[in-house]
This record gives C-alpha cells, structure tokens and sequence, in this order.
C-alpha cells in the first residue's frame, strides 16, 4: 500500500504518511510527520529547521474502512538559530493523543451515548473521553455566557431520584442552559450570579423560578433590580393540590372497613378535574355536571380552582386582582379549608405570582424542556453521582 493512497485516505491536513507499520484488519498505525519544514520558534518568531531529536508520539484518529487507526507521529524537537532555544513542535489537527476529528467525533457522541458506551465503541479510554466532555462543555459555557441574558431561569433537577439535586440556570431568550450548580440552595444561585461580571448581572431584567423559597434571598442580593417572578406551572400545580385534597376528602365512604373505601366515580374523575374549562367538550362538562350534583362540595372546589385559573388567564394585573376576588369569595364561605396553604402562598408571595403580567407572561417552560432532556440522559446513564459530570454531560445536549 503506497504512501500517496495512505495520505489520501487519511484527509489531515499538513500531515505526510511515511510508512505503514502494521496493517491488519482490524488495526492500522501510520507512521507520519508533520509537513511544515520550518516552523517558527516559540520564543522569538524565527523560522527553524535544524532538528535536535525526534520522538514517537502515537495519536488515536478515526477509523479508516472499519479498522482503528493509530498515527505514530514522529514529533521533532527544534533549535531556533535566532535565540537557541528548544522546543517541541506542536500540530493543528493533534489535540493530546487524540485528532482533533476524533474528538469532535467523542463529544458528539457523548450527548446521545454514555461515556462508557463511547469510550468501547472508538477503543480509548473512560477518562480520556470524561475529561475531553468536561473541557467541551467548559468552552460551551463559557461562550453561553459571554452573551447577555435579559432573562434568566432557575430551576431544579436531580442527578438521582428524589435526592442530590442540582441547579439549572437556563437563559431565557436562547433556551440553551449556562450552568448546573450543585445543590439547590440560595449558596448555589448565589455563587453563580457573583461568579459573573457586575455588567451581565445589570442585564439581568427577569428571573423566573419556581416555588423554592430557597432562591429569593440571592435574586434580592445580587440581582435587586431584576424582576423574580414564580414560574406559572409550579403555582398552577399549588393550586390543583387544594383541589385534589377536596376530591380525596369527598371520594373517602364512610363508616370505615366498606369496601372500596372510596368512590370509585369520584376517583375515576381525578383527571378531569384539573382541566380547564375552556378545555372541555361537551361529554366532559355533562360528566362533570352529573358529578357535581351529588357532591356540591367538589363543585365549589373546581370553581376555586377555575378563578385561581384566571389569574394568569387575565388580560392584565386588574384582571386578575379580580379573579382573585372571585376565589376570595368562595373561600370565605368556609367549605374549602383544605386551600388554606393556598391562601398563605397566595399572601406570602403574592408580588411574584402578580409580576407574570408585567413582564411578557415569560415562564420557565424552557427549563422544563431542559429538565425531561436530562432526566433522559439520567436514565440512559443509569445515574450520576458526580455533579461535575453530571452538568458536563448536561450541558453538551442542552
């Protein structure tokens, strides 16, 4: 096999095969040198050519008609005529021991694979492919954030179910994700906001989470003139679950020990009733109509739940003072004493759930999005336990 077909095949630039050393079907090594005769001292600047050694450096390249490659590369160590210094001579498409397209190649495939499933299916190393991720995904971020977010979402994910969670600060205008801090806990959005220059944080003009008191602090220490807003989907969910304790209370028979212990009508209907109504047909509404006569206290539940609803179904912020009237009303009468909590939430964060109308009704419908992506990742991964690969992988698919 000539050296001409090798260079060829081999598609790198200022490379020059010179040999092949071991061509068996399912390996390959290539023995190259660089083709750049004079390169210029590190030093200096001055054009070299007199060569003080040479050393063998093998780099792990792509697969050439199915068989992995392996380039010995015959690495000079120069000796400028200008300063006489010595240096190793470097190459573009060497990155480490690997080529630079095997590395593009790694990375894209480390955001559909586990880095254990990429590291068997090109023959290098856990690690070599864990650290090429994690530095990817730094350079990833760092660009993501050189740009200016106007708004910013904050969220939380697990890195294994139900405990060690991490932080997801998503930028709202691109949806791409700037960072996954550990823990979740005002410490962690905390340190991500003082980690950036005083000018991006002024930029900062929303900041959308969800009902985690954890986060206020930090938003009202690093970022006082932001805007917070209390997501739309994790307010709407509060406001089911009072919903949900009525149809539980009602749905229980009595005395104790009948069997089934609850109304199966009433239990068959548990999703139905956290629709909307502007969302129903008309066999919906007739089912609803029928179950609401033999439990006037649903009834009141569900129209609770339909004017907390029109909070963020308003047009503007009179709009929905006057939703809340209406839910104000129906509570008063004493029927629902289980949306109490509802009520205290209501009144404790009342300026963040109001703010969705002052703001371009943004929500965090891209973090959710991120989210469901890395609990896919999660689940192909069987688990993380580490919260730097954890954000490293997170970051190269989100």
């Amino acid at each position: 096999m000539g050296s001409d077909v090798m260079r060829v095949r081999l598609h790198l630039r200022q490379v020059r095969v010179l040999e092949v050393l071991a061509g068996a079907p399912s390996e390959l090594r290539v023995k190259v040198v660089s083709a750049v005769t004079r390169p210029r001292c590190r030093c200096c600047g001055f054009k070299c050519h007199r060569v003080h050694d040479t050393r063998l450096r093998e780099v792990r390249d792509l697969e050439v008609s199915g068989r992995r490659t392996t380039l010995v590369w015959l690495r000079r160590r120069l000796v400028c005529g200008n300063c006489g210094g010595r240096w190793l001579e470097d190459h573009p498409e060497f990155e480490g021991a690997l080529t630079c397209r095997l590395a593009r190649r790694l990375a894209a495939d480390a955001q559909a694979m586990p880095i254990r499933a990429v590291a068997r299916r090109h023959g290098v190393g856990w690690s070599t492919v864990n650290a090429l991720v994690g530095a990817w995904s730094g350079l990833i971020a760092e660009h993501r954030r050189s740009r200016r977010c106007s708004v910013l979402l904050v969220d939380e994910t697990s890195m294994r179910k139900r405990h060690r969670y991490v932080t997801v600060i998503v930028n709202g205008g691109t949806g791409k994700t700037l960072a996954m801090v550990e823990h979740r806990d005002s410490a962690a959005l905390n340190g991500f906001l003082m980690s950036q220059p005083h000018r991006w944080r002024r930029s900062v003009k929303v900041v959308v989470t969800d009902g985690s008191k954890a986060y206020k602090p930090s938003i009202e220490a690093c970022s006082p003139h932001a805007r917070h807003v209390l997501d739309r989907f994790h307010v709407i969910r509060w406001f089911c679950a009072g919903l949900t304790a009525v149809r539980r209370d009602v749905q229980r028979r009595q005395p104790q020990g009948v069997k089934p212990a609850f109304d199966p009508q009433v239990f068959k209907t548990r999703f139905l009733l956290m629709r909307r109504h502007d969302h129903l047909n008309d066999a919906d509404q007739a089912r609803l109509d029928k179950l609401f006569d033999a439990h006037p206290r649903l009834e009141t539940g569900w129209q609770a739940l339909q004017e907390l609803h029109g909070l963020y179904l308003a047009d503007d912020h009179d709009g929905a003072l006057e939703a809340l009237d209406r839910f104000c009303d129906l509570y008063q009468t004493g029927e629902l004493p289980e949306f109490h909590h509802i009520v205290d939430a209501i009144i404790s964060s009342s300026d963040e759930i109001l703010a969705f109308h002052h703001t371009g009704r943004v929500s965090n419908g891209r973090t959710e999005n991120t989210d469901n992506l890395l609990q896919v990742m999660r689940r192909t991964a069987h688990g993380f336990t580490n919260p730097t690969n954890f954000a490293a992988r997170g970051l190269l698919i989100t």
